[in-house]
């Protein structure tokens, strides 16, 4: 799914809880405005979350696999299902694959009361 910044979240918005997603763990999160999409990725450590783009650098594909669930490799990096590029669960930094050097884009998001929020 591809980027549209009609369908993108504003800031302030509730996205999920953090018991929502597992610890280590992550979730895909689609929105859409009209035929406008925009997907994203909340990916939880511990009681931090990190927000990017689903979107790889590499072939600009969804990360998920098509059930829709993120790989996850020893808790710490996240995996792209279609070409297994790794990427730092923490900074979105690809480490191992066909994108390497490049880094999945940030989203900013916010965790308040359990709640995370776009930020």
């Amino acid at each position: 799914m591809t980027s549209d910044d009609a369908a993108r979240p504003a800031p302030g918005t509730a996205l999920a809880r953090l018991d929502d997603i597992a610890d280590p763990g992550a979730v895909v999160l689609d929105f859409t405005a009209g035929v406008a999409r925009f997907s994203l990725i909340l990916a939880r450590r511990e009681s931090q979350v990190f927000g990017y783009l689903n979107r790889c650098p590499h072939a600009r594909y969804p990360l998920e696999r098509a059930d829709g669930a993120v790989l996850l490799d020893e808790g710490r990096y996240l995996i792209c299902a279609a070409h297994a590029a790794s990427f730092r669960l923490q900074t979105g930094a690809c480490v191992g694959g066909p994108a390497a050097g490049k880094s999945l884009t940030r989203f900013g998001v916010r965790v308040v009361a359990g709640v995370i929020y776009a930020a």
